[in-house]
């Protein structure tokens, strides 16, 4: 299946917007989305303006509450009373960090540490053993990708399309969503954070406030390829019947998503 979805990050704390029409979303409230299920892939709508927590010094997994070792759903894998359930910014990425790593379907009740509760619903599955299992590193790389390429650093929300290995995404292109963007991979659990891009072919084409090819500031990644920085110059593609569609590795990273834009 194939998501459209929209993105926005800028500095490093994160606001959480409707995926659907740019309006504040409800915190824990599920990000939007619309499947197009005659094609593989994923249309999504960008909306995460930053990651909060996440600098040049320590990642998601190190001082946020976060702890991938343990599932989501613990208490040990994401703390109620420290961190990003602690904070509208932190609630933020926890509500883009289930998104990401659970199915449709599947959510989380987490506290703050006054008690109240928040539900946090999946719906791309990049990670699903993560809701009650460990976050290994292939876990770690699939949700990083995924959250690094919902951002819009000018808090723009702009519909994508996703391709990626992961099996709740899958490899497709659609016919609304014809301008390869770019390919974003990565670990930012890790301290410090790996958060990389590369721009895709059509970078440059049809450019949107907050995206790759737009004047960014604030942006979390970087772009680790010298030159033009094109992903097909360094990347591994993809054989038949899939070529073009993304790429099977980025700068040794084998848990890639390529973003497609209108």
């Amino acid at each position: 299946m194939n998501f459209t979805t929209s993105r926005t990050m800028s500095s490093l704390a994160l606001t959480f917007l409707l995926a659907t029409g740019c309006a504040p979303l409800d915190e824990g409230a599920e990000p939007g989305s619309v499947q197009e299920s005659s094609h593989e892939g994923l249309n999504s709508i960008n909306g995460l303006n930053s990651i909060n927590g996440l600098n040049s010094i320590n990642g998601l997994n190190s001082i946020n509450g976060l702890n991938s070792i343990n599932g989501l759903n613990s208490i040990n894998g994401l703390s109620s009373t420290t961190g990003l359930m602690t904070s509208t910014a932190g609630r933020a990425t926890v509500a883009y960090l289930v998104k990401c790593a659970l199915p449709a379907g599947r959510s989380i009740t987490k506290k703050d540490q006054n008690g109240a509760s928040y539900a946090f619903s999946g719906q791309y599955g990049f990670a699903p053993a993560w809701e009650t299992a460990a976050c290994d590193t292939k876990c770690q790389e699939n949700v990083s990708a995924c959250l690094l390429a919902h951002v819009n650093t000018s808090g723009v929300h702009i519909p994508i399309w996703l391709d990626a290995a992961a099996p709740g995404i899958g490899w497709g292109r659609s016919p609304n969503y014809t301008h390869q963007e770019g390919s974003f991979f990565g670990n930012i659990f890790v301290s410090p954070p790996k958060a990389y891009y590369c721009n895709g072919k059509d970078f440059a084409v049809n450019v949107v406030p907050g995206r790759l090819g737009a004047t960014q500031s604030g942006a979390p990644y970087s772009n680790p390829f010298a030159g033009s920085g094109y992903c097909a110059d360094q990347c591994v593609g993809l054989s038949s019947p899939n070529t073009g569609d993304g790429y099977r590795t980025c700068a040794g990273y084998a848990n890639v998503v390529t973003v497609w834009r209108q």
